[in-house]
């Protein structure tokens, strides 16, 4: 009767120890898929974040070479009103001087006033595509590691209740009879 009684127990802890190592599996399973998970995300933000960088650098030459045609038209345009002056000051002084060899070489400079501004403007628009193609790039990945994050946490959480599940399967084998 008491020998009953005990197969009758150890029966009971095998069945609960049975259903705790499926809880256990369970919690693995889900942990190692959430880790998997927020694994392809922080790959994903990453490669995100080195195009997000590459497409930055482009546009910081992009920058450099429109400051540089900005420089030179700023300065074309200084020659240019320069020579302008001289042509008015000729026409005031009652024409002395070569008033049209003045206009022409102004003339000469705002071409180049125009074609520096063009370049320019061309460089900034295509810097300013790269940066906004970038920020686009950074605001994707910033959602990817947030979604990565969220993923740690839950992986984290099913750690824990693995944990958890098996620390109680050592009680229960504890307490099995030998």
């Amino acid at each position: 009767m008491i020998s009953e009684m005990i197969e009758e127990d150890a029966r009971r802890l095998d069945d609960i120890l049975a259903e705790l190592n499926r809880e256990i599996l369970k919690h693995k399973n889900a942990r190692d898929d959430y880790n998997r998970q927020a694994q392809v995300l922080a790959d994903k933000r990453d490669r995100l974040q080195a195009q997000a960088r590459k497409l930055s650098s482009q546009a910081a030459v992009y920058r450099q070479q429109r400051d540089e045609c900005n420089i030179s038209a700023r300065e074309n345009k200084q020659k240019r009103d320069e020579w302008n002056d001289r042509a008015a000051r000729m026409k005031a002084a009652g024409g002395l001087g070569d008033i049209g060899e003045a206009r022409s070489q102004a003339q000469t400079y705002h071409q180049k006033v125009l074609k520096y501004s063009k370049n320019g403007q061309t460089l900034h628009d295509k810097m300013h595509a790269l940066m906004e193609e970038a920020d686009k790039l950074r605001a994707e990945a910033q959602v990817c590691h947030e979604q990565c994050q969220t993923c740690r946490k839950a992986a984290n959480s099913e750690h824990e209740k693995y944990i958890a599940a098996v620390r109680k399967a050592e009680r229960v084998r504890d307490n099995l009879p030998e």
